[in-house]
């Protein structure tokens, strides 16, 4: 988890700044969304092929290798079903962080055409807005 601390002059700066990090996310999420067609594209010739090998009789052949970090996997030799599943997991969360920014985005709207002298500073959780100070008259 990244925490960083920035400070912005307006409302409007910050719902700019907002703005890029939802449009980032979104190209982000383009992106994983296409790799995760190729893979699951992957996955079904596999599934074919490891179908018409068991119906030859043929054994499975080797498996990968899943080694449990603290907070982490790390996955030697990954089948297509299992690195969907981590791409799926990815786009979930891209999914998250996109409605949570939307949801602050909006919150904060209103006070955008106040014109008022303000020092914002705000509390990022891994780019995300966790706590949002107002300082009047800063």
């Amino acid at each position: 988890m990244s925490m960083v601390v920035r400070e912005f002059k307006s409302v409007g700066e910050l719902i700019k700044f907002i703005d890029e990090q939802i449009n980032s996310y979104r190209a982000l999420l383009a992106e994983f969304l296409r790799r995760l067609e190729d893979v699951r594209v992957r996955s079904e010739q596999e599934k074919k092929l490891k179908d018409l090998l068991k119906s030859l009789g043929v054994a499975e052949t080797k498996k990968s290798t899943v080694i449990d970090l603290k907070d982490s996997k790390l996955i030697i030799d990954p089948s297509a079903e299992e690195e969907s599943k981590v791409i799926e997991e990815a786009v979930e969360r891209l999914n998250k962080n996109i409605q949570v920014l939307q949801s602050i985005r909006k919150t904060l709207d209103p006070l955008a055409n106040l014109d008022i002298e303000a020092k914002i500073t705000v509390v990022l959780r891994d780019g995300i807005p966790a706590s949002v100070l107002i300082k009047l008259g800063s």
